[in-house]
């Protein structure tokens, strides 16, 4: 028989997160069930993952294994470990449900998904008015019907507190709703069987959870590190044949494929010792779609990200990089002075190296598919630009340095400088020229990084410190800024200490960049550009 080369586009579970759907139409699957049969051992679990990381799947998959529905997993790990499969009488909702709902309404949407599992287990008795009391009167009916304790899972439990994060009045409305319904869970503990919450990011269990204090927070546990994402070991494995197909198709080796997709969509780290995860949503639609794109910004990003930006007035440039102690990852979402770990949980950040001593965490971007979208999106908050205009102007740009047009990309370049309001700069910044560099370096680093370019500023090396060095393509731009001084300066001074002797053994051309920035003007007035041969 053939062997087979490619899947058929049905077989990729692209916005499947339901296991008994993927499992029954034969879609390719990770099996991970050896850390789910591990993880149902306990009792209580938190676990946060960023959004389209599996999560939804993984309940689904924990449902179905606490149902009973042995024959869903034939084949798969856990069913060396499962011997019994008992029927539990499982809950499982999905919050998100309620995040555009309303707050007026928000008691009865929680009523609403309570319905359909009192017409199993009975109608709830006169006085249970709320859905926290309904919930309760539920899972001791189920218990009491079945001779089997209770299973409870929920999924998205912060979506409608994430909805108004940066309203406090609306989110202490939605705090008081949730905790009452989420009270149950501690009130109800020996009626149940296991309880799992998962979520983004981790709300404090005193305006959430209340006493729900017997909650294990997996999150950052080793051991349970890859149970959503796909490892390298994984893709090697299950996805082999998806990334010859990708190098068949751009012309390159097997080899360079891996590479590339490593560079788009590995990185997450979720505990110091985590292996490299990818990110599952982008990796199976470059499959499905058989192309290298950026899927999971195409999917939206978080109003509430975006509104983290603007309230910390956070320092772009020290993200990548950044450091975070261990504590400030166990501190309540809401209580958050510095974005760092929250933009850590959504995905933004990940973990790059770990200090034992200090407990120190270092952290960066995962990869280049999320640096670009990032930077795309915030350089409108940044600078006060329109989005589709600064995307106008990047087009133009990437394909002009691609051609070597550098005339085309300077003009295209001083077009979006000088699209920043004015006001931006700010009179006293204006008069300060080494501020009015900083400005630029900003917002051009931002600006190329949305451009999936790979972009470091202020690189230090023993001859001095380069203002910004973009790797693009084929080629690496090592760039120099000056304010009022003429863009020969900048080339001399690359020139006189050598910042360009890092990158000569990386195999790719090198372009030296002096610009000239004018503080009247408010933009690029020249610059001169050379390739180094």
């Amino acid at each position: 028989m053939q062997e087979k080369k490619y899947r058929r586009a049905a077989e990729y579970p692209c916005g499947v997160a339901d296991f008994p759907k993927l499992r029954n139409q034969g879609c390719v699957y990770v099996d991970k069930t050896d850390l789910v049969y591990e993880m149902a051992q306990t009792n209580f679990v938190f676990l946060s993952r960023p959004r389209r990381f599996g999560k939804s799947l993984l309940c689904s998959t924990l449902k179905a294994y606490f149902e009973g529905r042995k024959e869903l997993f034939e084949g798969l790990k856990i069913m060396e470990l499962e011997h019994e499969w008992k029927k539990y009488p499982v809950f499982h909702f999905t919050i998100s449900a309620l995040k555009d709902m309303p707050i007026e309404l928000m008691s009865s949407g929680l009523g609403a998904l309570l319905r359909s599992y009192e017409e199993v287990y009975g109608d709830p008795e006169e006085d249970d008015k709320t859905p926290g009391k309904r919930f309760s009167r539920l899972i001791k009916r189920a218990h009491q019907q079945t001779g089997l304790p209770a299973v409870v899972i929920i999924d998205e439990y912060d979506a409608p507190m994430l909805t108004h994060m940066h309203d406090e009045e609306h989110k202490s409305q939605v705090r008081k709703i949730l905790q009452e319904f989420y009270q149950t869970l501690k009130d109800c503990d020996v009626d149940e069987r296991f309880v799992f919450i998962t979520g983004i990011t981790k709300f404090s269990q005193m305006s959430i959870f209340s006493t729900l204090n017997n909650l294990s927070n997996i999150t950052m546990n080793e051991n349970f590190a890859s149970i959503c994402g796909i490892t390298e070991t994984e893709l090697h494995d299950v996805f082999d044949i998806d990334v010859e197909m990708l190098s068949n198709k751009y012309k390159v080796s097997k080899e360079e494929m891996y590479a590339q997709l490593k560079n788009k969509y590995d990185g997450y780290h979720f505990c110091d010792e985590s292996e490299d995860i990818y990110n599952p949503y982008s990796l199976l639609l470059a499959f499905f779609q058989r192309r290298l794109d950026s899927y999971w910004f195409a999917s939206g990003t978080p109003t509430f990200i975006l509104e983290e930006f603007r309230r910390c007035n956070t320092d772009i440039l020290a993200l990548d990089g950044a450091e975070a102690e261990a504590e400030e990852f166990d501190q309540p979402t809401e209580f958050l002075v510095k974005p760092m770990p929250l933009l850590y949980q959504a995905g933004y950040l990940t973990i790059k190296d770990y200090d034992p001593e200090s407990f120190t965490y270092t952290l960066g971007f995962p990869n280049a598919e999320v640096r670009g979208g990032l930077m795309k999106n915030i350089l409108p908050i940044v600078n006060g630009t329109e989005r589709e205009d600064n995307m106008s102007y990047a087009t133009i740009i990437r394909s002009s340095l691609a051609k070597g047009d550098y005339d085309r990309a300077r003009t295209a370049l001083q077009s979006f400088l000088l699209s920043i309001p004015y006001m931006q700069q700010g009179k006293d910044e204006l008069q300060d020229l080494a501020k009015y560099e900083a400005l630029y370096q900003r917002d051009l680093y931002i600006f190329f990084s949305g451009m999936s370019a790979t972009v470091q500023c202020e690189v230090m090396m023993a001859t001095g410190r380069v203002d910004l060095v973009m790797r693009m393509g084929s080629k690496v731009y090592v760039c120099e800024f000056k304010v009022n001084a003429s863009a020969k300066s900048a080339i001399d001074q690359i020139d006189r200490n050598r910042y360009y002797e890092p990158w000569r053994a990386v195999q790719r051309k090198i372009v030296k960049v002096g610009a000239r920035f004018d503080v009247k003007e408010r933009t690029l007035k020249d610059w001169k550009v050379e390739e180094l041969d």
